[in-house]
């Protein structure tokens, strides 16, 4: 090897020992970047909304969406309206109260085995019900609240199906599935709504149930533990009104009925594919936190709201 040769392989190592041990100071002395954060997953304890009106008192929570001008009436006939919305709270203000409701001091004789008040004349009248959002379960057993396309929520409706033939009125249930639980599941539902109607009946009930801790929906009527049921109508649709009539009919019987069972009804937005009828209501019996008998129980008390009020 020459000098030249030799001269130009020492450069080479010098140049590449110089790499080396600047990538190893940089490594060194440059300040580490940090990793981004993730952001944590919403625990069951965000999962619904609060409501609280201008005291700080809390008046509802749900899973439902919630948004500016939803209008609330609870259990007392109070009528609150959503003012401002931020992430998971809310503040509602009084719209208007109507007369004190003395119905909540009556004391029922009924129970969730025990008979009502005795209709005077036959039934006649025929009920439809489906599920959009079919793969609703009730977790407090299993942790398990979605099973899609089999939920549990069939079982609640079955229930209420159960209830409504035992006092004459013919019931079609459909057992269809609307999943993925998403943004779609109405539009998908309202398949299964407009095959229904064809049967003209005297009401269609899109059966649910909500996400909110257990004791907002807890109920006990004559020693029987229950859940309780919110009725939902969409503000965003041409028979609203005619929908809230018949959502207060129903409220006002379970009252009579059940004093405590119907929780209030919650006027959202949105139209829940009730521009199609004017008896199209939601019912959300129970929460996901419950357990499935608790939710049947309730079932067939509404059972016999419904009966009772359809047959005025």
């Amino acid at each position: 090897m020459d000098n030249t040769t030799r001269k130009y392989t020492w450069v080479f190592f010098l140049i590449l020992i110089s790499i080396m041990v600047a990538a190893y100071l940089l490594n060194i002395f440059a300040s580490p970047q940090t990793k981004p954060k993730l952001s944590p997953a919403p625990s069951d304890e965000l999962s619904y909304v609060t409501v609280r009106d201008s005291s700080g008192k809390v008046i509802l929570e749900t899973g439902l969406p919630v948004a500016i001008d939803d209008e609330y009436i609870d259990e007392h006939n109070i009528n609150y309206v959503i003012t401002s919305v931020n992430g998971n709270n809310a503040l509602a203000c009084i719209k208007k109260s109507e007369s004190p409701d003395s119905r909540s001091s009556i004391k029922s004789d009924t129970g969730v085995n025990s008979t009502v008040p005795v209709l005077a004349q036959p039934i006649n009248s025929h009920v439809v019900i489906y599920h959009s959002h079919s793969d609703e379960s009730y977790g407090y057993k299993s942790g398990i609240t979605s099973k899609p396309g089999d939920g549990q929520i069939y079982q609640v409706g079955s229930a209420l199906t159960e209830s409504l033939e035992k006092s004459g009125v013919s019931v079609t249930h459909s057992f269809n599935t609307h999943g993925p639980h998403d943004i779609n599941a109405y539009h998908r539902s309202r398949r299964t709504a407009v095959q229904l109607l064809k049967e003209r009946p005297d009401a269609i009930f899109d059966i649910h149930r909500d996400s909110a801790p257990a004791e907002a929906y807890l109920d006990t009527i004559n020693g029987i533990n229950a859940a309780r049921v919110m009725i939902v109508v969409g503000r965003s649709n041409p028979k609203q009104k005619t929908n809230l009539e018949f959502a207060r009919q129903i409220k006002d019987m379970g009252d009579k009925l059940y004093p405590g069972m119907m929780r209030g009804i919650y006027i959202g937005r949105g139209d829940y594919n009730q521009d199609l009828y004017p008896t199209a209501l939601i019912f959300e019996i129970g929460s996901d936190t419950m357990s499935l008998d608790l939710a049947e129980n309730a079932a067939t008390c509404l059972g016999d709201v419904i009966t009772h009020t359809i047959a005025r």
